[in-house]
């Protein structure tokens, strides 16, 4: 998996993270030990956005929001798995019917159970809640084949971004989901490059996009 540390190594300083899809925020120690103290989680379902908020420090914030390319509300499909946190784990949610991750990953059970939950795109967030987007030059996006969508709603907060990780896909693991290369064409007019894909399964895997 990538770490901060050598993405700053070989590419240039961190100055902010936004985290897009954050479940309950188990890289704010690695951010933290980064150096980084005002990062931003978004997380969509709120038993997992209160346990961030018991975790944050006071310039760190998190807004129980899903980011997309509209104002909305749309129905979360929950993910269920034994022995999670709190109501479930629902680390694999999406606002897409789960496809290929049924078999892929069987032990992740999605028993029909949705949640509505909040839209907004991020450049509406950045302005409405004055968020100074020059302190933040990092997008990490975790939004089970959402993520197209999130970069779309991103178009005026994407010039001031270096670096993006985003969870890709080369199979339909979600329905309707894009494939990695959807993704890379999109980000390339804003001059991001993928330049390593890391596929944890032979459905997805973690990309990392960086303007050069």
């Amino acid at each position: 998996m990538f770490s901060i540390d050598k993405i700053a190594n070989d590419f240039g300083k961190i100055t902010g993270i936004i985290h897009i899809g954050a479940f309950c925020a188990s890289e704010i120690n690695q951010y933290r030990a980064y150096g980084l103290a005002n990062t931003i989680f978004f997380e969509p379902q709120k038993n997992l956005c209160d346990l961030i908020q018991e975790k944050l420090l006071p310039s760190e914030r998190a807004y129980n929001l899903a980011l997309g390319n509209e104002s909305a509300e749309l129905e979360l499909y929950i993910s269920k798995t034994e022995g999670g946190i709190k109501n479930g784990s629902g680390a694999s949610s999406s606002f897409l019917k789960p496809k290929v991750h049924l078999t892929e990953h069987p032990s992740v059970i999605f028993d029909g159970t949705t949640e509505v939950c909040k839209i907004r795109k991020l450049d509406d967030v950045i302005s409405s809640e004055n968020i100074n987007i020059n302190q933040y030059n990092f997008l990490a996006i975790d939004v089970q084949g959402y993520e197209l969508k999130v970069l779309q709603g991103a178009v005026d907060t994407l010039p001031h971004i270096k670096y993006i990780i985003a969870e890709v896909n080369r199979d339909e693991v979600y329905e309707g989901c894009p494939m990695v290369e959807e993704i890379d064409e999109f980000l390339k007019s804003f001059n991001f490059h993928n330049v390593c894909t890391f596929w944890q399964s032979q459905s997805w895997g973690d990309a990392l996009y960086v303007k050069l």
